[in-house]
Protein backbone atom coordinates (compact mmCIF):
# COMPACT_ATOMS: atom_id res chain seq x y z
CA UNK A 1 0.00 0.00 0.00
CA UNK A 2 1.28 3.49 -0.83
CA UNK A 3 1.00 5.31 2.43
CA UNK A 4 2.87 8.46 1.01
CA UNK A 5 1.44 11.94 2.24
CA UNK A 6 -0.81 13.76 -0.18
CA UNK A 7 -2.40 16.52 1.93
CA UNK A 8 -1.88 20.39 3.22
CA UNK A 9 -5.23 20.35 5.32
CA UNK A 10 -6.00 23.75 7.00
CA UNK A 11 -7.90 22.64 10.83
CA UNK A 12 -11.01 24.47 11.75
CA UNK A 13 -14.40 24.54 12.21
CA UNK A 14 -14.49 28.16 10.18
CA UNK A 15 -17.92 29.70 10.88
CA UNK A 16 -18.21 32.10 8.69
CA UNK A 17 -15.07 32.12 6.98
CA UNK A 18 -13.47 35.44 7.80
CA UNK A 19 -10.70 36.76 7.71
CA UNK A 20 -8.63 35.11 10.18
CA UNK A 21 -9.82 31.87 8.48
CA UNK A 22 -8.65 33.18 5.19
CA UNK A 23 -5.35 33.37 6.07
CA UNK A 24 -4.90 29.89 7.30
CA UNK A 25 -6.45 28.74 3.99
CA UNK A 26 -4.41 30.98 2.26
CA UNK A 27 -0.97 29.98 3.79
CA UNK A 28 -2.48 26.06 3.79
CA UNK A 29 -2.79 26.40 -0.23
CA UNK A 30 0.83 28.26 -0.17
CA UNK A 31 1.93 25.09 1.80
CA UNK A 32 0.06 22.41 0.17
CA UNK A 33 2.24 24.28 -3.41
CA UNK A 34 5.99 24.27 -1.50
CA UNK A 35 5.22 20.49 -0.77
CA UNK A 36 3.79 19.25 -3.83
CA UNK A 37 0.56 18.21 -1.31
CA UNK A 38 -2.78 18.85 -2.39
CA UNK A 39 -4.79 21.52 -0.43
CA UNK A 40 -7.21 20.49 1.52
CA UNK A 41 -9.48 21.94 4.68
CA UNK A 42 -10.60 19.36 7.67
CA UNK A 43 -14.18 20.58 9.52
CA UNK A 44 -17.54 19.68 10.55
CA UNK A 45 -20.99 19.72 9.79
CA UNK A 46 -21.86 19.99 13.49
CA UNK A 47 -20.24 22.94 15.56
CA UNK A 48 -18.37 20.86 17.76
CA UNK A 49 -20.88 22.23 21.19
CA UNK A 50 -23.90 21.10 19.39
CA UNK A 51 -22.76 17.69 21.00
CA UNK A 52 -23.41 19.15 24.42
CA UNK A 53 -26.29 21.55 23.92
CA UNK A 54 -24.10 24.60 24.12
CA UNK A 55 -23.42 25.62 19.83
CA UNK A 56 -23.82 29.40 19.49
CA UNK A 57 -26.06 30.67 16.38
CA UNK A 58 -23.75 30.14 13.26
CA UNK A 59 -22.82 32.81 10.56
CA UNK A 60 -22.57 30.61 7.48
CA UNK A 61 -24.66 27.24 6.42
CA UNK A 62 -22.65 24.14 5.94
CA UNK A 63 -23.01 24.19 2.84
CA UNK A 64 -22.46 28.16 2.34
CA UNK A 65 -19.13 27.88 4.46
CA UNK A 66 -17.66 24.80 2.29
CA UNK A 67 -18.19 27.19 -0.58
CA UNK A 68 -16.38 30.17 0.95
CA UNK A 69 -13.61 27.12 1.91
CA UNK A 70 -12.95 25.95 -1.75
CA UNK A 71 -13.14 29.80 -2.45
CA UNK A 72 -9.57 30.02 -1.37
CA UNK A 73 -7.69 27.81 -3.22
CA UNK A 74 -8.24 24.78 -1.02
CA UNK A 75 -9.43 21.69 -3.92
CA UNK A 76 -11.08 19.30 -0.89
CA UNK A 77 -13.67 20.07 1.76
CA UNK A 78 -13.40 16.98 4.75
CA UNK A 79 -16.87 17.75 6.07
CA UNK A 80 -16.98 15.33 9.15
CA UNK A 81 -19.63 14.44 11.88
CA UNK A 82 -19.13 15.19 14.97
CA UNK A 83 -20.54 12.91 16.98
CA UNK A 84 -19.88 11.26 20.23
CA UNK A 85 -17.35 8.78 18.54
CA UNK A 86 -15.38 11.38 17.39
CA UNK A 87 -15.18 13.49 20.01
CA UNK A 88 -14.01 10.41 22.58
CA UNK A 89 -10.34 10.26 20.67
CA UNK A 90 -7.34 11.76 22.34
CA UNK A 91 -5.73 14.72 20.92
CA UNK A 92 -2.83 11.79 20.14
CA UNK A 93 -5.52 9.52 18.43
CA UNK A 94 -6.56 12.44 16.24
CA UNK A 95 -3.47 12.80 14.95
CA UNK A 96 -2.48 9.53 14.36
CA UNK A 97 -5.45 7.92 13.08
CA UNK A 98 -7.44 11.05 12.02
CA UNK A 99 -4.61 13.35 10.19
CA UNK A 100 -1.83 10.73 9.49
CA UNK A 101 -3.77 7.01 8.91
CA UNK A 102 -7.06 8.27 6.97
CA UNK A 103 -6.57 11.57 5.71
CA UNK A 104 -2.97 10.96 4.77
CA UNK A 105 -1.36 14.59 5.87
CA UNK A 106 1.83 15.39 5.01
CA UNK A 107 1.33 19.22 6.38
CA UNK A 108 -1.55 20.72 8.87
CA UNK A 109 -2.27 24.59 9.28
CA UNK A 110 -4.05 25.52 12.18
CA UNK A 111 -4.62 29.35 14.22
CA UNK A 112 -3.37 29.34 17.46
CA UNK A 113 -6.12 28.79 19.21
CA UNK A 114 -6.96 25.75 18.02
CA UNK A 115 -8.10 23.22 20.37
CA UNK A 116 -8.37 19.50 18.98
CA UNK A 117 -9.63 15.75 20.65
CA UNK A 118 -11.22 14.40 24.02
CA UNK A 119 -12.32 17.59 26.28
CA UNK A 120 -10.18 19.75 23.89
CA UNK A 121 -7.35 19.29 25.36
CA UNK A 122 -5.16 19.11 21.94
CA UNK A 123 -3.25 22.41 21.61
CA UNK A 124 -0.70 23.44 18.54
CA UNK A 125 2.55 22.51 20.28
CA UNK A 126 0.96 19.18 21.13
CA UNK A 127 0.30 18.62 17.32
CA UNK A 128 3.93 20.00 16.54
CA UNK A 129 5.54 17.32 18.71
CA UNK A 130 3.39 14.46 18.01
CA UNK A 131 2.91 15.26 14.20
CA UNK A 132 6.47 16.56 13.99
CA UNK A 133 7.54 13.01 14.74
CA UNK A 134 5.68 10.89 11.94
CA UNK A 135 6.59 13.54 9.78
CA UNK A 136 3.69 16.51 9.02
CA UNK A 137 4.81 19.77 8.56
CA UNK A 138 3.02 21.85 11.31
CA UNK A 139 2.54 25.44 10.41
CA UNK A 140 0.55 27.55 13.20
CA UNK A 141 -0.85 31.29 11.48
CA UNK A 142 -1.03 34.38 14.10
CA UNK A 143 -4.38 35.69 14.74
CA UNK A 144 -5.34 38.20 12.22
CA UNK A 145 -6.25 41.47 14.34
CA UNK A 146 -8.89 44.66 13.78
CA UNK A 147 -8.42 47.69 15.62
CA UNK A 148 -5.97 45.66 17.89
CA UNK A 149 -8.55 42.87 18.69
CA UNK A 150 -8.57 39.32 17.33
CA UNK A 151 -11.03 38.80 14.30
CA UNK A 152 -13.26 35.91 15.47
CA UNK A 153 -16.51 34.23 14.88
CA UNK A 154 -17.71 35.27 18.44
CA UNK A 155 -17.17 39.18 17.92
CA UNK A 156 -18.70 38.92 14.53
CA UNK A 157 -21.44 37.05 16.24
CA UNK A 158 -22.17 40.16 18.09
CA UNK A 159 -22.14 42.79 16.05
CA UNK A 160 -24.81 40.32 13.63
CA UNK A 161 -26.74 40.21 15.98
CA UNK A 162 -26.19 43.64 17.60
CA UNK A 163 -27.34 45.36 14.12
CA UNK A 164 -23.49 46.06 13.63
CA UNK A 165 -23.45 44.86 9.68
CA UNK A 166 -20.40 47.19 8.39
CA UNK A 167 -18.29 46.72 10.67
CA UNK A 168 -19.32 42.79 10.45
CA UNK A 169 -18.59 42.77 6.82
CA UNK A 170 -15.20 44.45 7.38
CA UNK A 171 -14.35 41.42 9.85
CA UNK A 172 -15.86 38.78 7.57
CA UNK A 173 -13.95 40.62 4.39
CA UNK A 174 -17.37 40.53 2.28
CA UNK A 175 -21.18 41.56 3.51
CA UNK A 176 -23.09 39.01 6.16
CA UNK A 177 -25.90 37.19 4.39
CA UNK A 178 -28.54 34.91 3.97
CA UNK A 179 -29.46 32.20 1.97
CA UNK A 180 -32.45 30.08 1.19
CA UNK A 181 -35.47 29.37 -1.78
CA UNK A 182 -37.72 32.06 -2.29
CA UNK A 183 -41.05 31.13 -1.14
CA UNK A 184 -44.60 32.38 -1.46
CA UNK A 185 -45.71 35.17 0.67
CA UNK A 186 -48.76 36.99 1.10
CA UNK A 187 -48.55 39.78 -1.95
CA UNK A 188 -48.23 42.68 0.58
CA UNK A 189 -45.83 44.22 -1.03
CA UNK A 190 -47.11 43.60 -4.24
CA UNK A 191 -50.45 45.98 -3.25
CA UNK A 192 -48.13 48.52 -2.18
CA UNK A 193 -46.06 49.25 -5.56
CA UNK A 194 -42.99 47.10 -3.62
CA UNK A 195 -43.17 43.30 -4.88
CA UNK A 196 -41.30 41.62 -2.63
CA UNK A 197 -39.29 37.78 -2.55
CA UNK A 198 -40.02 35.93 0.41
CA UNK A 199 -37.21 33.38 2.48
CA UNK A 200 -37.40 31.68 5.22
CA UNK A 201 -33.91 32.07 6.79
CA UNK A 202 -31.93 28.75 8.05
CA UNK A 203 -32.96 28.28 11.60
CA UNK A 204 -29.66 27.50 13.12
CA UNK A 205 -28.16 30.99 12.08
CA UNK A 206 -26.99 34.29 13.69
CA UNK A 207 -29.79 37.39 12.72
CA UNK A 208 -29.91 40.95 13.10
CA UNK A 209 -32.46 42.49 14.71
CA UNK A 210 -35.87 43.21 13.68
CA UNK A 211 -35.97 45.95 11.05
CA UNK A 212 -35.31 46.81 7.29
CA UNK A 213 -31.51 46.68 5.87
CA UNK A 214 -29.99 48.21 2.52
CA UNK A 215 -29.13 44.80 0.92
CA UNK A 216 -28.15 43.12 -2.45
CA UNK A 217 -29.78 39.81 -3.90
CA UNK A 218 -27.63 37.62 -5.76
CA UNK A 219 -29.62 35.67 -8.17
CA UNK A 220 -27.79 32.78 -10.32
CA UNK A 221 -25.02 35.35 -11.68
CA UNK A 222 -27.69 38.35 -11.29
CA UNK A 223 -26.78 41.00 -8.38
CA UNK A 224 -29.89 42.95 -7.68
CA UNK A 225 -29.60 46.33 -5.00
CA UNK A 226 -32.71 45.99 -2.35
CA UNK A 227 -34.35 46.83 0.47
CA UNK A 228 -34.45 43.62 2.91
CA UNK A 229 -37.15 43.64 6.02
CA UNK A 230 -36.34 41.59 8.90
CA UNK A 231 -39.20 40.94 11.29
CA UNK A 232 -43.25 39.49 11.85
CA UNK A 233 -44.63 43.15 9.33
CA UNK A 234 -46.46 44.58 12.00
CA UNK A 235 -48.83 47.19 10.14
CA UNK A 236 -51.16 44.35 8.40
CA UNK A 237 -50.84 42.03 11.61
CA UNK A 238 -50.00 39.21 9.27
CA UNK A 239 -48.39 37.00 11.94
CA UNK A 240 -46.68 33.54 11.09
CA UNK A 241 -43.43 34.01 12.48
CA UNK A 242 -40.28 35.88 11.04
CA UNK A 243 -39.72 36.57 7.57
CA UNK A 244 -37.20 37.61 5.39
CA UNK A 245 -38.73 40.08 2.90
CA UNK A 246 -36.88 42.11 0.03
CA UNK A 247 -37.81 44.85 -2.59
CA UNK A 248 -35.49 43.86 -5.37
CA UNK A 249 -35.36 47.41 -7.54
CA UNK A 250 -36.15 47.03 -11.26
CA UNK A 251 -36.44 43.24 -11.33
CA UNK A 252 -39.76 41.94 -12.19
CA UNK A 253 -39.03 38.28 -12.63
CA UNK A 254 -40.50 35.83 -10.64
CA UNK A 255 -38.17 33.63 -9.29
CA UNK A 256 -40.10 30.89 -6.62
CA UNK A 257 -38.07 28.14 -5.25
CA UNK A 258 -34.82 29.45 -6.84
CA UNK A 259 -31.95 29.96 -4.20
CA UNK A 260 -30.82 33.29 -3.66
CA UNK A 261 -27.96 34.67 -1.56
CA UNK A 262 -29.45 38.00 0.94
CA UNK A 263 -26.40 40.49 1.39
CA UNK A 264 -27.01 42.57 4.54
CA UNK A 265 -25.12 46.05 3.69
CA UNK A 266 -26.28 48.65 6.38
CA UNK A 267 -28.96 48.52 9.08
CA UNK A 268 -31.58 51.09 7.82
CA UNK A 269 -34.00 51.53 10.63
CA UNK A 270 -35.79 49.55 13.01
CA UNK A 271 -39.37 47.82 11.85
CA UNK A 272 -42.24 49.28 12.99
CA UNK A 273 -46.17 49.52 12.34
CA UNK A 274 -47.47 52.24 10.81
CA UNK A 275 -51.16 54.14 11.06
CA UNK A 276 -52.21 53.16 7.21
CA UNK A 277 -50.63 51.30 4.26
CA UNK A 278 -50.30 55.07 2.51
CA UNK A 279 -47.81 55.58 5.10
CA UNK A 280 -46.10 52.37 4.73
CA UNK A 281 -45.71 52.90 1.16
CA UNK A 282 -44.25 56.74 1.81
CA UNK A 283 -41.54 54.96 4.40
CA UNK A 284 -40.54 52.03 1.57
CA UNK A 285 -39.76 54.72 -1.05
CA UNK A 286 -37.72 56.60 1.83
CA UNK A 287 -36.15 53.14 2.48
CA UNK A 288 -35.25 52.88 -1.20
CA UNK A 289 -33.44 55.97 -1.51
CA UNK A 290 -31.21 55.47 2.04
CA UNK A 291 -30.71 51.67 0.62
CA UNK A 292 -29.29 52.88 -2.98
CA UNK A 293 -26.86 55.30 -1.27
CA UNK A 294 -25.84 52.58 1.15
CA UNK A 295 -24.90 50.42 -2.23
CA UNK A 296 -22.44 53.25 -3.24
CA UNK A 297 -20.85 53.89 0.18
CA UNK A 298 -20.37 50.45 1.53
CA UNK A 299 -17.52 48.83 -0.12
CA UNK A 300 -17.73 45.24 0.24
Amino acid sequence: MNDRPIRAVALGFFDGVHRGHVSILQKTAETARALGLRPAALTFRQHPRSLFGGAPPLLTTAQRRAELIAGQGIEEVLMLDFDRGFASRTPEQFIVDVLWKTYRCGAVVTGENYRFGRCAQGTPELLRREGGALGMHVVTCPAVTDGGLPVSSTRIRRLVEAGGLEEAGRLLGRPFSLSGPVTHGRRVGRRLGYPTINLAPDPGLALPPHGVYAARVHIAEQTVPAVTNIGVRPTFGEGGGLSVESYLMDFDRQIYEQTVRVDLLRFLRPERAFPSADALREQIALDVQSALRAQHEVSL
